[in-house]
């Protein structure tokens, strides 16, 4: 990873969390320790709901310049939702705490930590800057999915398993206390937009109505890609009967794969631009997920769903990577806000779907999240069409 940035270990934090903590403590420990899909699913709604508050801290970053203060309490949170599943037993109201504090740390993060990358760069840079970004998020994956395969073969019990992480995500704490991200800058930025407001094409009503499909497109796919990354492990395990330790490996094997290709895939949104990215993430996601519905009921290797989630992954990457660059495109926001108006999309697409999968697990078992996922992601595909036929030329 070239031009390294001590403070992108704090996107680690997110891996560590949001995508191994998540999977593979958060939702299998609530489903052992109370038997209910419908906790499982309202605590991962609860993550997604808080995206509500996303523009809010957007907004609130820019305009009071807070934006390394919050990034320290997104991280504190982080570390806080892992401390209290440490003591939850069969509380339910400590579930939720765990999911608030988890949406508070992750959807802060994926505000501030791209606001920072976009606002220090030149455009024709964001989308290299973006996926050395997310390399560390994925270097997080590696790292604790790697170690929880480990333990798990040692038979290290969830608790000690959660002091691992605990102490993975101080490592984020500490070093952005030693090297803060850059101050964002919005005086000058702000007389650009000012200019480029009265004769850039991505604001008429045609750039709008794209910005309204894109972010249309944002919220639906996350349908998918929550319910078969975030519980994908739980799902795997109960449809296709795949030790979870097995994914653990499956999801650190992964990682190392994605910081490998995000670096070509940064410089093939630079090249082609970061709508080919995109759709071809998406494409990703609809393979995976009709994949998925394809197999069920067969005696395929058991190897198959996993790489599928391998696949899956490697598409998440590319998406993550490059929508906060076609949000700053297509948004007449300031920078901040208008990565809050996108994450206010995902984390709510992220708390519909987790929420409609836990009601579907209580009432018709794991195998009908995975139709869900296929039918949500054929439409899907279907707006992210319309989108690319509405979005101004020029960009």
């Amino acid at each position: 990873m070239k031009e390294f940035k001590p403070w992108y270990i704090a996107q680690m934090s997110n891996g560590v969390v949001q995508w191994v903590g998540l999977a593979l403590l958060v939702t299998p420990l609530i489903i052992e320790r109370t038997g209910s899909g419908t906790l499982m699913g309202s605590v991962m709604s609860l993550i997604g709901i808080f995206g509500i508050s996303a523009p809010l801290i957007g907004w609130l970053a820019d305009k009071y310049s807070i934006h390394r203060q919050l990034q320290k309490v997104a991280l504190f949170s982080h570390l806080l939702s892992l401390i209290l599943l440490y003591f939850a037993t069969t509380q339910s109201y400590m579930y939720l705490l765990v999911g608030l504090s988890i949406g508070i740390g992750t959807v802060s993060q994926l505000v501030l930590n791209p606001t920072f990358v976009i606002n220090s760069l030149p455009a024709n840079q964001h989308s290299r800057g973006l996926s050395r970004l997310f390399q560390f998020q994925f270097l997080g994956i590696v790292i604790a999915g790697t170690l929880l395969g480990l333990v798990s073969l040692l038979n290290w019990t969830s608790e000690q398993q959660l002091i691992l992480m605990m102490a993975l995500v101080s490592i984020s704490i500490v070093t952005v206390f030693i090297a803060p991200p850059p101050k964002v800058i919005l005086d000058n930025q702000e007389h650009e937009q000012a200019d480029e407001l009265s004769s850039k094409p991505a604001f008429s009503h045609r750039g709008k109505a794209a910005f309204c499909a894109f972010l249309a497109t944002i919220f639906l796919s996350m349908l998918t890609s929550t319910n078969l990354m975030e519980t994908g492990p739980l799902i795997i395990k109960q449809v296709f009967s795949v030790d979870l330790g097995h994914s653990a490996f499956g999801l650190a094997a992964s990682a190392v794969l994605t910081i490998a290709l995000l670096e070509p895939a940064g410089r093939w949104a630079e090249k082609s631009g970061p709508y080919v990215v995109w759709i071809t993430g998406l494409c990703c996601y609809a393979i995976t997920a009709i994949g998925l519905w394809l197999a069920v009921g067969t005696q395929i290797p058991s190897a198959i769903p996993v790489l599928l989630i391998v696949l899956l992954m490697q598409a998440i990457s590319w998406f993550d990577m490059v929508i906060p660059a076609i949000a700053e495109q297509l948004s007449p926001f300031s920078p901040a806000l208008t990565q809050g108006v996108l994450l206010f999309a995902m984390s709510f697409g992220f708390g519909t779907g987790a929420l409609i999968a836990g009601e579907l697990i209580d009432s018709d078992g794991f195998v009908a999240v995975v139709d869900f996922c296929a039918i949500s992601m054929l439409i899907t595909l279907a707006i992210a069409v319309l989108t690319l036929g509405l979005k101004p030329r020029s960009n």
